[in-house]
């Protein structure tokens, strides 16, 4: 029977930072909105070059896929087509000797307009 071997002392883990929870002072709107522009002047933005060559990239994989998905639908559409013309013709040909009697549709009768109430 094997025996289960501890590599680190439970007590030794590294424990996690509290959650920051805010202050009696952050609870204004303004101290809100000055937060999020600090957090923002902190990101690193994309120069021009970067966001061209990224749109470009999404851009192409889109047309791409679009593509791929569309030739797929096209290609399923025509075999789906083939498999019901094919069982439609064979089923009109067992069904040769039947004859529709069935009445011509007419057209249904409308309903009387509505009095409106004075």
């Amino acid at each position: 029977m094997a025996k289960a071997v501890r590599t680190a002392p439970v007590g030794s883990r590294a424990a996690r930072p509290p959650i920051a929870t805010p202050g009696p002072g952050r609870t204004s709107l303004v101290e809100y909105f000055r937060g999020v522009w600090d957090e923002l002047k902190k990101v690193v933005w994309p120069t021009r070059e970067e966001l061209w060559r990224m749109t470009g990239i999404v851009m192409a994989t889109v047309i791409i896929f679009a593509a791929v998905i569309g030739g797929a639908d096209y290609l399923l559409s025509l075999g789906v087509k083939q498999v019901y013309t094919s069982s439609q013709s064979s089923s009109s040909q067992n069904s040769n000797t039947t004859t529709n009697t069935a009445p011509p549709v007419t057209s249904v009768p409308t309903a009387a307009p509505s009095r409106s109430p004075k």
